[in-house]
């Protein structure tokens, strides 16, 4: 007889032995112990993970002689037929080489038969994504209304590439990613079973390369049996499968820490020599620096997945490292995977991927470097305390604003008003000061007085701005003026005029043209 390998051998025939899926398995197990079977399913999910297994066991379930039911006894002519994929009754189809509407045609006029053996006519349609949008469309009316003997199970790894038509004609069953843990457990199940030796640290490597495939995770253990024999050890796994021993990347993790740009070029050379994939080398990497910032971050190893021999090292390495300068890590890396798909020059850029990391500035030399600053800071702030104060002679005091400071200056105010407004002048020169209290300067004017009033705020405004301070004026008109002064006054009026006169440049020059007198 022929060999069968692991992953045909070990293929789940009732429900409960899918594993990882038990949502779906209690799911469609309750359905039919309650006859709620539905005339169309979808299974979407990543590869290898009892997609289609689980509609085989399905459609033994409603085609068992003692159902259907959730539990088919795997023993009857019908069971065992489609155990052995040769049943009348079960027709899986491949969507991508069967992707046309002849095809589709074909199979609507194929479901009208009635089944040969079983109960229902089972159509397994895989990887239903692949069917022309015209396929499609000429599935739909039978999936609206089939026959009753007829259950169509579609599926995808690509689901949103289904259309929503179809979708909403069927049930839809998510399958997931079987978690490492899981996939070790069964590997380690098989082995005991097969009387396999082999070592944790193996397993794991194994599941992880699977990445929540199960069927991967078989095919790749027969493989290793092949290389191996009945005792495995991890490095027995390296050398078969290609992969980076974990030891590597710690090693350039810590030339990375310490800058030393030699030693990662040596060991960028190394990957690149011994033929190992740059892509995977950092997707590698790249996970190694997700458990690091994992442990960082969360403080706990329950997050990651690895051996027992390697969570103290990964704890020391979350101690030398801050959050920041890992997630900068794992952007630069994340950077360099694109950058070596796409270049014609993959070498070159996985090198200066890996020096970048080297070469990019830590968070502790930034604090480093803030504090030296705040400290030159303050020493500066210190230094500035004990500088010498300069000496500055005192600004001299303005003269005291009193009644005798406006009389004495009260002559040099009237030229300046004149320089201005000469007529004001004329009569603020014969003005006598009765007052000042330091706000209102009190002024005795003759009966020409009602002009100055009229002027009294243009007048305030010119004081304010002589003798910076406001002072208001208030002013008095003195009516009847005695004979016997007026030319005493004629006199004095003339000796102003004459300063005025004088003190004005446009008005000397005309009384010299013109020959005037001043009266």
């Amino acid at each position: 007889m022929s060999y069968v390998v692991i992953a045909r051998r070990w293929r789940p025939q009732q429900f409960e032995e899918v594993i990882g899926q038990e949502h779906v398995s209690r799911t469609l197990a309750n359905a039919i112990a309650n006859n709620r079977i539905a005339h169309a399913y979808i299974f979407s999910g990543p590869r290898g993970v009892g997609k289609t297994t689980t509609a085989r066991i399905l459609a033994k379930a409603v085609n068992c002689e003692k159902g259907p039911t959730p539990h088919p006894c795997n023993e009857c002519a019908s069971c065992k037929a489609i155990t052995q994929g040769n049943s009348l009754d079960v027709v899986e189809i491949d969507g991508a080489s069967n992707r046309g509407i002849d095809e589709i045609r074909n199979l609507r006029e194929k479901i009208r038969f009635a089944p040969a053996m079983g109960k229902y006519r089972v159509y397994i349609i895989d990887e239903v994504h692949m069917l022309t949008k015209e396929a499609f469309n000429a599935l739909l009316k039978t999936l609206e209304e089939p026959p009753e003997h007829v259950i169509f199970i579609f599926a995808t790894t690509e689901i949103h590439r289904v259309p929503a038509t179809i979708l909403s004609r069927c049930q839809r069953f998510d399958f997931r990613r079987i978690a490492v843990r899981t996939i070790m457990e069964h590997l380690q199940h098989i082995c005991q079973a097969d009387k396999i030796e082999i070592e944790e640290e193996a397993l794991l490597q194994i599941a992880k390369k699977a990445d929540g495939s199960m069927r991967d995770a078989e095919s790749i253990l027969d493989q290793i049996i092949s290389y191996a024999g009945s005792k495995i050890s991890f490095e027995d796994v390296v050398q078969a499968l290609g992969v980076i021993h974990q030891d590597f990347y710690f090693n350039l993790t810590e030339q990375i820490k310490n800058a030393a740009i030699k030693d990662i070029i040596i060991s960028a050379n190394t990957i690149f020599e011994t033929g190992h994939d740059l892509n995977e080398f950092l997707l590698g990497f790249e996970e190694h620096l997700r458990n690091i910032l994992v442990i960082k971050a969360t403080g706990t190893t329950d997050l990651i997945d690895t051996s027992e021999n390697y969570l103290e090292r990964y704890k020391q390495l979350a101690n030398e490292f801050s959050e920041n300068d890992l997630v900068g890590y794992l952007q630069v890396v994340g950077e360099t995977i694109n950058a070596v798909k796409t270049s014609q020059q993959p070498q070159l850029k996985f090198e200066l991927g890996l020096v970048k990391l080297a070469k990019m500035p830590k968070t502790a030399q930034i604090d480093e470097l803030l504090k030296s600053i705040e400290l030159l800071k303050k020493k500066a702030a210190d230094n500035i305390g004990y500088q010498a104060q300069v000496v500055r002679e005192p600004l001299p005091q303005s003269p005291a604003l009193d009644l005798n400071f406006i009389k004495n200056n009260w002559q040099t105010l009237v030229q300046k008003i004149g320089k201005e407004r000469a007529s004001l002048a004329g009569i603020l020169v014969k003005a006598k000061i009765e007052s000042f209290d330091g706000k209102v300067l009190t002024l005795t004017c003759s009966e020409q007085g009602e002009i100055v009033k009229g002027q009294k705020d243009w007048l305030e405004r010119f004081l304010k701005k002589e003798l910076e301070r406001t002072v208001r004026l208030h002013i008095k008109i003195l009516k009847g003026t005695p004979k016997a002064s007026a030319k005493k006054k004629q006199e004095s009026k003339k000796e102003i005029m004459d300063k005025i006169v004088n003190a004005s440049d446009s008005m000397r020059k005309l009384v010299d043209e013109f020959g005037l007198e001043i009266l």
